[in-house]
């Protein structure tokens, strides 16, 4: 089971594709409930009939719980209750392996400004920071981890930032990746490690039940080239095609989340043929 945002979903499709290539029979693998892989679509479940498996997706963007207050106004503004684990996190108690991320939605306006919005308790803090905020949540997510997997029967792993490449703007502000046909080699960006990624090592340290640090931060940082950029929104000459906003924070597929579960699935073998020596 992955839990996260949208990159999650990126790296699940990835899953998904990589598993598909070793059937023989590609009809006995498909989504239970007969759902296509959507945006609006949170949760997925694809069993895999010849295994005894599922793949599954729960949508979660910051892994504690979101929520709304009405303002003086009447009108509805979101919360984020950092001291509160999501909502979905019952279903997250069922799988054997989990894969969890969150971070790119911590930068977002609302979010990244932080008044009126983070909750503990029934306290809605005017003006939180957004680096505290995100201490705390991870710190919310890491107690239920230790309260509620069973690392005898359980395998969890924390996928970490991945990288976005926006040049000229950011994705909201006219940022660009389009025409990128090469890695970056060289210069001070590679050696970028995002102060969130410190603080998820601090937080796996304090835990009490074993997670394994998926560290793709560096990995991602290569590969300016790698995004969908103007393709993907609306379709022209049998092409997606937007120049109005690009996408430089997702990944083509096949492209780099194969990577990453290439690292997974490296670690389970490792696990296994260390069980068996054992």
């Amino acid at each position: 089971m992955l839990v996260g945002d949208s990159m999650n979903r990126n790296q699940f499709e990835s899953l998904l594709c990589l598993l598909r290539e070793g059937l023989t029979n590609k009809s006995r693998m498909y989504e239970i409930y007969g759902h296509k892989i959507t945006k609006g679509r949170g949760y997925y479940v694809f069993t895999f009939l010849d295994y005894n498996c599922t793949v599954e997706f729960v949508r979660s963007h910051f892994l504690v719980k979101e929520g709304v207050r009405i303002n003086g106004q009447g009108d509805s503004n979101p919360t984020l209750s950092v001291d509160q684990i999501d909502k979905t996190a019952n279903k997250w108690k069922r799988a054997d392996i989990l894969v969890f991320n969150t971070g790119h939605w911590w930068v977002h306006g609302k979010t990244a400004r932080g008044k009126n919005y983070f909750k503990e308790g029934d306290y809605l803090y005017p003006k939180f920071d957004a680096v505290e905020a995100y201490r705390r949540a991870l710190k919310t997510w890491g107690k239920w981890i230790d309260d509620n997997i069973k690392p005898s029967k359980q395998l969890v792993f924390y996928r970490g930032y991945s990288s976005a490449h926006f040049r000229g703007g950011d994705w909201d502000s006219g940022g660009s990746c389009n025409g990128e046909t090469e890695p970056i080699f060289s210069g001070p960006f590679l050696d970028s490690y995002p102060l969130k990624m410190k603080i998820v090592e601090e937080v796996i340290q304090e835990m009490r039940n074993p997670v394994i640090l998926l560290n793709v931060t560096r990995l991602t940082n290569y590969r300016k080239d790698g995004h969908p950029s103007i393709y993907g929104q609306n379709v022209t000459d049998g092409k997606k095609i937007s120049r109005r906003r690009q996408d430089c924070s997702h990944w083509c597929l096949p492209g780099v989340p194969d990577a990453w579960n290439e690292l997974i699935y490296a670690t389970l073998v490792f696990k296994q043929t260390v069980s068996i020596q054992r």
